[in-house]
């Protein structure tokens, strides 16, 4: 949602209006696997609250509509599931949203950015006022004008620091150590199989998406179209690196696997989610066909079992 409000402020009011009016008591299902995901990212459950927000998805337009926004838990739990494919994609996509809430999200990004590109400029404003006044004879002779320089330094160094910044790609590192992390608490893997997969078919999905043109209007000026295909080349660089984390985490996590999935291995057809939370079809189909965990030769004990909660 944060992210939302700087690119269009009128959704953002659309989607606040549309929570505050339809919002609803989380299910005992998501709300558990929500609480996980917090507890996972060092947050306290207790201090937030719950809600299930019907047609959330038109609104807030993410791949899958949840967002976890100033002690606040929303999903749409009719689209969470079928939009995220599978139960593994689904505790990732909360414990991303769980990880940056408890980073500060964008709105901390902003601050901590503007407050070090402003102490840059001052820095610079002071420094070649205190220069100027001890080694440039005019600036001695005319106080003003060495104050309007320096303030004219002052706010050129700021505009350069900032978009040094942006030149840098700190965001784009936040947000992949956001997802590094995220991925780590996972643990199960199965559920970094069902991330890979999806994280796969979204990159195939990015490198076929075109421009949306309407029928007789002219094409798009070449600038759009410049801005949209480096768009598209960032998020698929970004999704490689999830996949490439995904394949080291994976060798980490050994035979470890979350209690859902580690109960859909043992009975895919009739295992039902103790929390009252309805599994995909394609989740017993994919736990069915999946070849059994491979460990050490020299280990001989059983895979571990692993949940959040515990």
């Amino acid at each position: 949602m944060d992210s939302l409000y700087f690119i269009g402020k009128a959704q953002f009011h659309q989607l606040a209006t549309h929570i505050s009016l339809y919002h609803e008591d989380m299910s005992t299902g998501y709300r558990h696997l929500s609480t996980d995901a917090l507890m996972a990212a060092g947050l306290q459950p207790h201090k937030f609250t719950y809600w299930s927000v019907p047609m959330m998805s038109g609104y807030l337009g993410k791949a899958v509509p949840l967002d976890i926004h100033g002690g606040y838990v929303l999903i749409d739990e009719e689209k969470a599931m079928p939009m995220a494919t599978s139960y593994g994609m689904l505790r990732y996509a909360l414990l991303v949203s769980a990880v940056r809430a408890k980073e500060g999200g964008r709105w901390r990004y902003d601050f901590m950015t503007m407050n070090s590109t402003l102490a840059i400029g001052t820095a610079a404003g002071c420094g070649f006022l205190s220069f100027g006044r001890k080694r440039i004879g005019w600036m001695r002779h005319h106080p003003v004008g060495c104050v309007m320089m320096s303030f004219v330094v002052c706010l050129t160094t700021t505009v350069i620091a900032r978009q040094g910044i942006k030149g840098l790609g700190i965001g784009i590192v936040q947000a992949q150590n956001s997802h590094k992390k995220a991925l780590s608490c996972l643990r199960c893997v199965d559920c970094l199989e069902d991330v890979n997969t999806y994280t796969l078919n979204q990159i195939e999905e990015l490198k076929t998406q075109q421009i949306p043109q309407q029928v007789g209007m002219p094409p798009p000026p070449e600038e759009y179209v410049r801005r949209f295909k480096k768009s598209v080349e960032m998020q698929c660089k970004l999704l490689k690196v999830d996949m490439d984390e995904v394949r080291l985490i994976r060798k980490l996590a050994g035979g470890s696997l979350c209690d859902v999935h580690q109960h859909l291995r043992d009975d895919p057809k009739c295992y039902k989610e103790p929390h009252g939370l309805v599994l995909l079809a394609s989740d017993r189909a994919r736990a069915a066909e999946r070849p059994p965990l491979v460990t050490e030769p020299d280990d001989r004990r059983p895979a571990r079992k692993w949940s959040l909660s515990s």
